[in-house]
C-alpha cells in the first residue's frame, strides 16, 4: 500500500499536486484549491506534533475504524467528511508558497519519526501517519481531479 514514507509514492503525490491550479474546481466539497492545500498542510503539522488537536477518538475510532481507514486499501467516500477544526486554521497566502510548504511538510513527515496523536484515530505510529497522510492527500487530489 502507498505511503508518504516511500520516496516513489511521495513523488507520485508531488507530481499530481503540481498538476493542481489555484483555480481548479472541486468535484465535491466546499474547499477551494488554496484552502485544500492549507488543510493538507495543517493535517501534516498535526502528524508532526507541531499543531495540537482536540481528541475526539472513541474505542471504535481507535480500533476498527482506524484499521479500515489507515491499513486497508479502502478509499474514503467522496463528499464531506467532518474534519477537526484545528486542521482548517491556516489561511492561503500565495499559491507557490503554500504548495512549497506542503511539499516540505510531506518530506519532513517522511523523514521525521513521529507518534503524534490523531484527533479521531488516536495514537498512530510513524508508519500509520505515512499511510494515512498518503491516503488523505490522494483523497483531496482526486477531489480536484488530479
Amino acid at each position: 500500500m502507498s505511503t508518504l514514507l516511500n520516496s516513489a509514492d511521495r513523488e507520485s503525490i508531488v507530481q499530481r499536486l503540481r498538476q493542481l491550479q489555484p483555480s481548479s474546481k472541486p468535484r465535491w466539497g466546499t474547499l477551494t484549491a488554496p484552502q485544500m492545500i492549507c488543510h493538507l498542510a495543517d493535517n501534516l503539522r498535526v502528524g508532526l506534533g507541531e499543531l495540537s488537536s482536540k481528541r475526539v477518538d472513541t474505542l471504535p475510532s481507535r480500533t476498527l475504524i482506524k484499521w479500515i481507514v489507515v491499513y486497508t486499501p479502502v478509499r474514503p467516500p467522496p463528499g464531506k467528511i467532518q474534519t477537526a477544526p484545528e486542521m482548517l486554521v491556516t489561511r492561503p497566502t500565495t499559491w507557490a508558497e503554500d504548495v512549497t510548504t506542503l511539499e516540505r511538510l510531506m518530506n519532513r513527515l517522511a523523514t521525521t519519526p513521529t507518534t503524534a496523536i490523531h484527533p479521531f484515530f488516536g495514537p498512530l505510529t510513524h508508519m500509520g501517519w505515512g499511510r494515512l497522510s498518503w491516503k488523505h492527500l490522494d483523497h483531496h487530489l482526486r477531489q480536484f481531479g488530479c
